[in-house]
C-alpha cells in the first residue's frame, strides 16, 4: 500500500544505466539478480502527469492523473486506463491507496466551502465519510485489507488529529495531536496506525501507544508497515532505508536510503540515496526481505521511482526526465528475466 508523502523537491536525477544498488546494471546481471523490468502504462486522452499511488495486488492500478484540467482518480486494468470521475459538488479529487478488494480511499475537495473529506470508491462509486465534528478537513491516507480507512483531520486553531473508521461502521476514533502522537503514515491489516511521534514513530492499537526505536543509529521513522514489519529509514552514515520485524530494532537495507512500501510477502520498494548529489534520494530500489534486487528504469526517463510494492509482486510509480513535484508517466515493473 502506497502512501504519498514524499514532499516536492526531494528529487534527484540520475543515468538510466544504474540500477536499484547504485552500479551498473551488467554487474548486477553478471550476480545472477533477475531485474524488475519497467512497463510505460498509457495515459487517458488529456491527461498530464500523475503518480499511482496503489494496486489491489491483481492487475489494477490507481493513481491521481491531471485530465482534462480536472484533478481525478485514474485506474488501469489490463494495461488500460480508465476514470473513475469527480462527484458533483466536488471540484477534485486524489487517490492515495488501494487494498485487495479494489477499495480505493483518498481525498476530494469542495472548492466553493474550503472543505475535504476523505472517500472510499468501489465498484459501486464514491463513498464519501463525514468529518468527524470540529474539522474541516480530513484526509485520506490508507486502507487495510479488511476495509478500515486511515486519515487525518486539520482545522485552524486546533490540534491536527488522527482518524480511524473501522470497517464494522462504528464511530470514528479520533486520536488528538499530542507530543506522542503526530500525523499517520499507514494503517496494518489488523488495525495498528503507523504514526509520527515526536522525533521518530510508533505503532498505535486500541489506546495502546508502542514508540519505534531508533537503535542503533541516532534517528529512524517508519513509512509503512504491513503483517507487523515497518519499513523506513535511519541515520546510519547519511540515511539509510531500514526495517523492523520488531519495534525495538532497526536493520538496513543494503543500497537504500529510504523504504517507502511492503507487500504482504516483505516485498519493500524504496530508493537509493544520493550522498554527492543535489538531492537527497534518487532511483528505485527493491527488498525480497533485506536481500537487494535490481529495478530497471523506462528507456528514455532518467529519473524512475517505483513507490508502490503490490500483493502480486509487481511494483508501480512514476518516470519522469529531470526534477519533478512528485509526477510523471504511470509505470509498473514485473519481476521478469
Amino acid at each position: 500500500m502506497k502512501k504519498t508523502w514524499l514532499r516536492a523537491g526531494v528529487l534527484a536525477t540520475v543515468a538510466i544505466a544504474v540500477t536499484a544498488l547504485g552500479v551498473p546494471a551488467s554487474a548486477n546481471a553478471a550476480a545472477g539478480r533477475i531485474p524488475w523490468r519497467p512497463t510505460v502504462l498509457p495515459l487517458p486522452p488529456g491527461a498530464g502527469a500523475g503518480n499511482l499511488t496503489g494496486s489491489d495486488g491483481k492487475g489494477e492500478y490507481t493513481g491521481t492523473f491531471r485530465v482534462n484540467d480536472v484533478t481525478q482518480v485514474v485506474s488501469w486494468r489490463n494495461g488500460q486506463p480508465f476514470l473513475r470521475g469527480v462527484p458533483s459538488g466536488y471540484e477534485r479529487v486524489d487517490a492515495n491507496d488501494e487494498n485487495s478488494s479494489s477499495v480505493i480511499v483518498g481525498t476530494i475537495h469542495d472548492y466553493e466551502t474550503m472543505t475535504s473529506r476523505t472517500f472510499t470508491l468501489d465498484a459501486s462509486g464514491y463513498h464519501i465519510k463525514d468529518n468527524p465534528a470540529g474539522y474541516q478537513e480530513v484526509t485520506g491516507v490508507a486502507i487495510n485489507t479488511r476495509g478500515d480507512v486511515l486519515g487525518e483531520a486539520y482545522q485552524p486553531g486546533v490540534p491536527r488529529a488522527v482518524v480511524l473508521w473501522r470497517a464494522d461502521g462504528s464511530a470514528p476514533v479520533v486520536i488528538p495531536e499530542t507530543g506522542d502522537v503526530s500525523y499517520p503514515r499507514d494503517l496494518d491489516d489488523d488495525g495498528t496506525i503507523l504514526l509520527a511521534s515526536g522525533s521518530g514513530s510508533a505503532l498505535w492499537k486500541d489506546g495502546v501507544l508502542r514508540k519505534l526505536t531508533p537503535s542503533p543509529s541516532g534517528w529512524a521513522e517508519g513509512y509503512a508497515i504491513r503483517n507487523g514489519i515497518v519499513v523506513g529509514a535511519r541515520s546510519w552514515g547519511g540515511n539509510q532505508a531500514a526495517r523492523w520485524s520488531t519495534p525495538d530494532e532497526t536493520t538496513g537495507l543494503e543500497g537504500g536510503g529510504m523504504a517507502q512500501d511492503i507487500n504482504k510477502s516483505g516485498l519493500t520498494v524504496g530508493l537509493v540515496p544520493t550522498p554527492s548529489g543535489p538531492q537527497i534520494y534518487g532511483n528505485g530500489a527493491v527488498w525480497r526481505g533485506t536481500v537487494p534486487g535490481v529495478v530497471l528504469g523506462p528507456s528514455g526517463y532518467s529519473l524512475f521511482r517505483p513507490q508502490v510494492a503490490a500483493d502480486d509482486g509487481t511494483l508501480a510509480g512514476y518516470a519522469a526526465n529531470g526534477p519533478t513535484d512528485g509526477s510523471g508517466v504511470p509505470v509498473i515493473w514485473r519481476l521478469t528475466p
